[in-house]
């Protein structure tokens, strides 16, 4: 029996067991002696009931999309493979299906270079690295009050001054302050967020990229949620027309296209220096530029396989369903409340109520959030499986 075959009748053996079955799964741990097995199957078996919870129609809190069978497989398929790409030239195929999805999502992208990381914390912090290399006369980073914390994290871990951007009403960054602050302390870099984590909102790119073109400073996109809307034309104007100026854009299929973490991509206008000067001697080839070291297929083989096994048309389609929910969803708050409630175009719903949903978010039907730091109840559309009627149900003792 090969190795997909037997991994694939251990799942289906597995999928089988009551995960209700009351057995102590508490002492499963590392061991002389394999675990029993009925004590093992059982925990198994409550993993995979509890990766069950991204099935339900009202399974809305965060930002965790369901896994497509396409993309499953792709997962699949790079465990199976398990290769290294830090030896490129004994696995040839890997690394031209690796080279062919960064080609396909720098066009997608407008930019000319890029490789994948583990998550857009890790293309931060990369971009802003290389902010610092390339740019010494200051170490001043400004981004929007409403950017991903992992804007602050890298800040910390690379020692760089974050200043932090008021938002308007919209939670964008306003963008008078951020001139003014250019002119008063000239930044090393600017980042802009297109898809706040909170609520959904879209910097004003092009000012953004103006504003850092004219202190030469760099200027950085994290479109970690947003940046799956490039793929829909309705949606362009979002990114504005200087969008291929930025200096570096990172990206997480992982969120909106339904692909199993991680899988990032960091992209990037020009070609970047290796972040590391050593030349291993058991190498035939100098390590890429990135953080990463060992790595396989994970972060690309499942967005190659749906995107080659579906067709970009369908996996658009898959994109506008929870959007068109979303939309559902807060004419429905409209309709039935007088709830002030805002719609992002990445699908996010944020509203207001002095209604306590505690037992709500308590069940992963939403999320507590700030927008415009107004405490706010928080509905992320990511999951083609969501239904606004599903959620609209749950609210309506509420109304």
């Amino acid at each position: 029996m090969n190795r997909l075959s037997h991994t694939l009748k251990m799942l289906e053996q597995f999928s089988q067991i009551d995960s209700t079955e009351n057995i102590s799964t508490s002492n499963i741990t590392p061991a002389e002696q394999a675990a029993d097995p009925r004590i093992l199957a059982s925990q198994v078996a409550k993993l995979l009931a509890e990766g069950e919870l991204h099935q339900q129609s009202t399974w809305a809190a965060h930002m965790t999309a369901v896994v497509s069978p396409q993309s499953l497989f792709g997962q699949l398929l790079s465990g199976l493979h398990n290769g290294n790409l830090l030896s490129p030239e004994l696995y040839p195929t890997l690394a031209a299906i690796e080279q062919q999805m960064i080609n396909w999502l720098c066009r997608l992208f407008s930019q000319q270079y890029g490789h994948f990381t583990a998550g857009g914390s890790y293309g931060n912090l990369e971009a802003l690295w290389q902010a610092k290399q390339a740019i010494s006369s200051s170490r001043i980073v400004y981004a929007s009050h409403a950017a991903h914390y992992s804007i602050n994290k890298a800040c910390q871990i690379l020692e760089l001054d974050l200043r932090s951007i008021p938002c308007n009403d919209n939670d964008q960054m306003d963008i008078a302050t951020l001139r003014s602050a250019c002119l008063a302390d000239v930044p090393m870099a600017i980042v802009a967020t297109a898809g706040t984590p909170s609520a959904g909102s879209f910097d004003a790119i092009d000012d953004c990229i103006l504003v850092a073109q004219q202190h030469q400073a760099w200027c950085h996109i994290d479109a970690a949620w947003g940046g799956s809307l490039r793929l829909l034309p309705e949606y362009q104007s979002l990114f504005g027309q200087h969008f291929a100026k930025a200096d570096s854009i990172c990206f997480d299929p992982h969120k909106a296209w339904g692909q199993p973490k991680p899988a990032s991509i960091l992209l990037y206008q020009r070609p970047m220096p290796s972040m590391m000067s050593m030349e291993p001697d058991y190498l035939q080839q100098s390590p890429t530029i990135g953080f990463a070291g060992s790595r396989g297929g994970e972060a690309f083989l499942p967005l190659w396989y749906t995107v080659s096994s579906l067709g970009t048309k369908v996996l658009q389609q898959l994109c506008r369903e929870p959007l068109d929910q979303a939309k559902q969803f807060s004419q429905q708050l409209c309709d039935n409340t007088t709830w002030p409630n805002y719609l992002s175009p990445a699908g996010i719903v944020c509203f207001e109520t002095t209604q306590d949903l505690s037992k709500l978010v308590a069940l992963g039907m939403l999320s507590q959030a700030k927008r415009a730091d107004r405490a706010v109840y928080r509905v992320v559309f990511t999951s083609t499986l969501v239904r606004a009627d599903a959620l609209i149900t749950q609210l309506q003792p509420y109304f």
